[in-house]
Order: C-alpha cells, then sequence, then structure tokens
C-alpha cells in the first residue's frame, strides 16, 4: 500500500489530532497578530509555563486525593485557571519603576523552576508533562478537541462581538482612555483569550508549537506589508497552514510533530523577509 493509501486507512487515526491542529492554528495566529504588535511575545511565553504549573499543581492533587480520578479536564481546568490568572495579572499590574520585561521575565522563570520542582515530584506523570511541552498531536482524544472548539468559539465570539473595543484599546490606550473608553476592561477581555487558548491548545499541541503559532504567522503577515483588517485573516490562515501542514508533514516524514509544525510556520516568514530584502 503505498504511503498515501495507508494514511487515508487510518483516518480514524489522524481525523481528531488534525481537526485540533487546524482550529489551534486559526486561534493562535489570529491572537498572534494582537500578541506581536503589542510587543507583548514573552508574556505568551510566560503564560504558557504558568499553564505547566498549573497541571503540575492538578496532577499534584490528583495524586493527594486517591479518590478523585485522574481527568483530563481537572489537569485542563487547572491549566486554564493558572494562564488565565497570570494573563489578566500580568495585564493588570504594568509597574512604573520596573520595566514590563522585568515583570514578565520574573513570572517565566518563576514559573519554570516551578515546573522543574514538580515534574522531580511526579516522575510517574512524566508522559502528561512532555505531552504539555513538547506536544502530543498525534494523539488528542475527542474531548480535549471539544474544549479547544469550546474555547475557540467563545474567542471568535468575544473578537467578533468587541473587534473595534479591543483594537482601539490595544493599539492606541491614550485616545482610547481620552474618549472614556475603559481600556482596562478591553485588556482584560484580550488577556483573558489568549490565556484561554493558551492551556487549551497546548494540552493537543505542545507548549513549543504553541508559542510558534502565537509568533511566527502573525510575523509573516506584518512582514507582507498588508492592511490592518487582512493581516488577521493572513495571519489565521498562515496559522492552519503552519498547524495542518506540520501535522501532515511529521505524518508522512516521520518526526516529532510539534516541532516540525515549527519548522513549516518558519518557512512562512521567507516571502516576507525576501520582500523587505528587495525593498
Amino acid at each position: 500500500m503505498s504511503g498515501l493509501g495507508s494514511f487515508l486507512a487510518a483516518r480514524e487515526i489522524w481525523q481528531t489530532p488534525l481537526v485540533a491542529s487546524v482550529m489551534a492554528g486559526a486561534l493562535l495566529g489570529f491572537l498572534g497578530v494582537y500578541v506581536v504588535l503589542r510587543r507583548t511575545v514573552f508574556v505568551s511565553a510566560a503564560l504558557t509555563q504558568l499553564s505547566t504549573v498549573g497541571l503540575v499543581v492538578g496532577l499534584f492533587l490528583e495524586e493527594r486525593l486517591h479518590e478523585v480520578p485522574e481527568h483530563v479536564h481537572h489537569q485542563l481546568g487547572m491549566a486554564m485557571g493558572f494562564a488565565v490568572a497570570g494573563a489578566l495579572l500580568l495585564g493588570a499590574l504594568r509597574p512604573r519603576r520596573l520595566p514590563a520585561e522585568a515583570t514578565v521575565g520574573a513570572a517565566w522563570v518563576a514559573a519554570s523552576a516551578a515546573v522543574v520542582l514538580g515534574i522531580s515530584r511526579l516522575m510517574h506523570a512524566s508522559h502528561d508533562l512532555g505531552g504539555m511541552v513538547f506536544g502530543n498531536a498525534v494523539a488528542v482524544p475527542d474531548d480535549e478537541l471539544w474544549m479547544i472548539g469550546g474555547v475557540a468559539l467563545l474567542c471568535a465570539a468575544l473578537h467578533l462581538a468587541f473587534a473595534k473595543e479591543i483594537a482601539f484599546a490595544s493599539f492606541d490606550p491614550e485616545t482610547a482612555t481620552a474618549l472614556g473608553m475603559r481600556v482596562r476592561l478591553w485588556d482584560a477581555v484580550l488577556s483573558l483569550t489568549v490565556g484561554l487558548a493558551i492551556p487549551a491548545s497546548a494540552r493537543a499541541l505542545g507548549a513549543l508549537p504553541v508559542f510558534a503559532l502565537l509568533t511566527l504567522p502573525a510575523s509573516a503577515a506584518l512582514l507582507l506589508g498588508l492592511r490592518f483588517r487582512t493581516v488577521f485573516v493572513v495571519a489565521t490562515l498562515l496559522g492552519v497552514v503552519a498547524a495542518a501542514g506540520g501535522y501532515l508533514a511529521s505524518w508522512f516524514a516521520e518526526t516529532p510533530t510539534g516541532a516540525t509544525m515549527v519548522l513549516v510556520a518558519a518557512l512562512a516568514l521567507v516571502p516576507g523577509a525576501l520582500r523587505r530584502a528587495k525593498a
């Protein structure tokens, strides 16, 4: 049987992971425009680590409370709780005496240390933690697919309903404040969507591809010099191509899925980089 024939014959294996990759790629590609333009790229890295801390806490509680069975919803709920709380806190606390990078760096390094300590105490759960960090898109359960779908629908609804408010507060906060807009509220809405998207996607794809999909598709779209609204569309499509294309490439090439997604996303930067080089 040919490679394509064996792939089609195994559709029951790859259907759910591929759909999850497409939804996560679209969601992260869209949100990545805000992340890149607001220069909060490393905030997403810190939130990814915080979501992993939530996963560690969830696994630790399951170990201590023997009557509570290990369940993805418990773990993912803790990861989302930590990520959302971190997103809202980092968005609300903008220190005047310290650069924003200092706060983000402190959150990232503290969360990283907590993850290392957690792993040392939860060696039996190394598979769950490894999947969160490096990705395990080849085996995404149906309940995780529904979770990603629910998060994607919620984020899409919020951004469609309040697109102007979120964009205005994000990119011109001074004018928005002068016009009486509640900038902190719309910043919190944006932080909420990013905080929900990261752990839901990282549980399926891994932290490395999530960080890449939050930065590379948006950067590739911005390098093309497109109009503001078009950038969101192109970044979303590039996120889908990177996630789905990386999954398919890893299947046929038998390479690690998360790393392959990152490589495909990085290739999307080439057209824009060539355009800038010729300018």
